[in-house]
């Protein structure tokens, strides 16, 4: 069994799965790994060829409904439902994954001349890699948050609300097929500098030479097509990109678990929020 949802650029969410008195899917193509396309080169009298690089092509969805109850008013409001040249969520799920991807409407076509009429919807995902319906989300600080409910007190047995720790570690897991990107948001409660981000994992860190303030926000996006490093204060955003320090590269989040840490001169100032999309080459 799975289930078939489409959100549209208003926000609305229209099932398709388990609407049989008005549609019933009959196919859906595009929930497998698309075409990996290998770039490569040869050399000389060498057999073969050298590898350079690989990547994927965008992913096509074609989703095969057929027309129950209600034809015309069914059909038509299929045109109402896939936003034309809008982007659309495809939320698909079955009994491993929950996942999503953006798409854009190629083509909505059909015989309306036949009995049993059935149309095709033809969806291209530019970004290819099916998203977690649920990001990761997680949080990194000097202080460890202890309180959690259901929760009860005895006198001789008493629980801590937080602990202070010297080095600030967490291990964020992603059960993605690939990497994927993650937004790191710092929230400053004091001055802060020298600011380094760490995934301990990949031995790979972003730092930022800045002096940091109460009430300063930084966001860290390290996700493709989102790539970016600004402040934000007040109402007042600033691109961070030119205080990168050197050596300092896109912080990914592997398969599998990452550590990720920081260090900063009034590190205890620094909070970090870390929320992440798993991604997946296919349901």
């Amino acid at each position: 069994m799975f289930s078939l949802k489409i959100q549209n650029a208003k926000g609305e969410l229209f099932e398709l799965s388990h609407n049989h008195q008005n549609y019933i899917v009959t196919n859906v193509d595009g929930l497998t790994v698309p075409q990996i396309v290998n770039n490569t080169a040869s050399g000389g009298t060498v057999d073969g060829a050298f590898y350079n690089s690989s990547r994927m092509e965008t992913r096509n969805i074609v989703i095969t409904v057929r027309l129950v109850g209600d034809i015309e008013g069914n059909r038509q409001r299929l045109y109402k439902m896939f936003s034309l040249k809008r982007p659309n969520t495809i939320f698909f799920k079955n009994a491993n994954r929950d996942l999503k991807i953006v798409g854009y409407v190629e083509v909505i076509e059909g015989d309306l001349f036949v009995q049993d009429e059935s149309i095709q919807i033809s969806i291209i995902c530019p970004r290819p890699y099916w998203e977690s319906a649920q990001a990761i989300s997680d949080e990194l600080s000097y202080i460890v948050r202890k309180f959690e409910f259901p929760f009860s007190i005895e006198n001789d047995d008493p629980i801590p609300i937080s602990e202070y720790t010297t080095s600030p570690v967490i291990t964020v897991i992603n059960r993605g097929d690939v990497e994927c990107g993650a937004v790191f948001t710092v929230t400053f409660s004091g001055g802060c500098s020298d600011f380094v981000l760490y995934n301990q994992t990949t031995q790979k860190h972003i730092g930022i030479n800045k002096l940091f303030t109460n009430g300063d926000v930084l966001t860290i996006d390290t996700r493709a097509g989102h790539l970016a490093v600004y402040s934000t204060y007040a109402t007042t955003k600033t691109n961070l990109l030119n205080k990168l320090t050197e050596g300092s590269e896109w912080l990914k989040l592997d398969v599998g678990g990452n550590d990720i840490t920081f260090s900063a001169t009034g590190g205890q100032n620094a909070s970090i929020a870390i929320k992440a999309a798993e991604l997946y080459g296919g349901v």
